[in-house]
């Protein structure tokens, strides 16, 4: 997701989703919640679905009412509400009586600050987060968790974001196509994994070792896209893995129209720019590769084609964007221990809890 800072969060980047080399392993599941492996049966984790939510009133409810359904497999829903008003509080009532419900009010901000809140609270192994403008299908979160328990090496896990109907004539909902399972365990293979934040779970030890989101990345912050990307990288080149899946969905209700579109592009590749800056200053080289595949693949040659064929002009707006990015990232003064951004303003500094108010 990515937001402005007057309203909703919206997501940010519009990926399209490369064939993969190889399907990884199918994965194995017994009929009574454990995952069977050659060695031993494991029991799939525990899980916490997280939401962070800004200014979102009413309209959170539908994807409040999709994770607590009947026979969802997780057990808490844990909702970090940066909002300054009290709609989506209220909004949220209902629900008072359903013990999996923990309702944070945080006067924190930004979007990768409210997934460390949401972490921080989150008594599960696994933490799969969505969208405040979604709702997950029957099998979110249960196939993250058969990933988790069938690889322990995986620490972050993406899945489909689909869009809803809408007229297209009018503008476009980001979403992000997993064509097939896909097991990545480089960097190198981060080209064909650009999973977004909208249907994401990861390994809750492992994300708070690694110092958690970036701050300074993501909605709301100095670099306002990619801290789900840059979780995803930073794994990888601590050793972890990456998985993506194509048998978990969430339907994507966060229509933009054309006029957004060009905004949304830029602040996207800013984003990316900075996060994928950030391992080439901290001297990880394999990292090299990644950086110039994303700006010639997904920047400039979708440009330089649309300006050779005659096509309705792109400009050069993604970019420039990247490029600005990559630059005020290499810039800014960076922790080499955790590879996050020091902050440089007090909002992104914020990361303290309210005391949990109740519904």
């Amino acid at each position: 997701m990515a937001a402005s800072q007057s309203g909703h969060y919206s997501q940010s980047r519009v990926s399209v989703c490369c064939p993969f080399e190889a399907e990884s392993p199918a994965i194995d599941i017994a009929e009574d919640e454990f995952v069977n492996d050659s060695v031993q049966c494991v029991r799939l984790p525990s899980t916490s679905a997280l939401i962070c939510t800004r200014n979102r009133g009413a309209s959170l409810v539908p994807t409040v009412c999709s994770i607590l359904s009947p026979g969802r497999s997780i057990q808490e829903l844990v909702i970090v509400d940066q909002s300054p008003g009290d709609e989506t509080e209220s909004a949220l009532s209902p629900f008072r009586n359903d013990p999996r419900l923990r309702y944070i009010r945080s006067a924190s901000w930004g979007l990768s600050v409210a997934r460390n809140v949401a972490l921080a609270e989150s008594r599960c192994d696994i933490c799969a987060f969505t969208d405040d403008d979604c709702e997950v299908d029957e099998n979110w979160p249960r196939v993250h968790q058969e990933i988790f328990a069938r690889f322990p090496q995986v620490a972050v896990s993406y899945g489909n974001v689909l869009s809803v109907d809408h007229d297209e004539t009018l503008g476009f909902i980001p979403i992000y196509h997993v064509a097939a399972n896909r097991l990545c365990t480089t960097v190198r293979n981060k080209i064909h994994a650009r999973g977004i934040g909208a249907n994401m779970a990861v390994r809750r030890d492992v994300v708070l070792k690694l110092g958690g989101f970036d701050p300074e990345l993501g909605a709301g912050a100095r670099f306002s896209s990619c801290e789900d990307g840059d979780i995803a990288v930073r794994c990888l080149l601590s050793g972890y893995h990456v998985y993506e899946t194509a048998d978990s969905s969430v339907d994507h209700y966060g229509f933009r129209t054309w006029e957004q579109a060009r905004a949304l592009m830029r602040d996207s590749f800013f984003g990316i720019g900075a996060a994928f800056i950030k391992p080439v200053k901290c001297g990880c080289r394999e990292m090299i590769p990644l950086l110039v595949w994303e700006l010639w693949t997904h920047a400039v040659f979708p440009s330089l084609r649309s300006t050779l064929t005659l096509q309705k002009n792109m400009g050069w707006g993604r970019a420039v964007s990247y490029l600005r990015g990559a630059v005020q990232g290499w810039r800014s003064p960076i922790d080499t221990v955790h590879m996050l951004y020091l902050p440089t303003h007090q909002e992104t500094m914020v990361s303290a809890v309210d005391p949990q108010q109740p519904l």
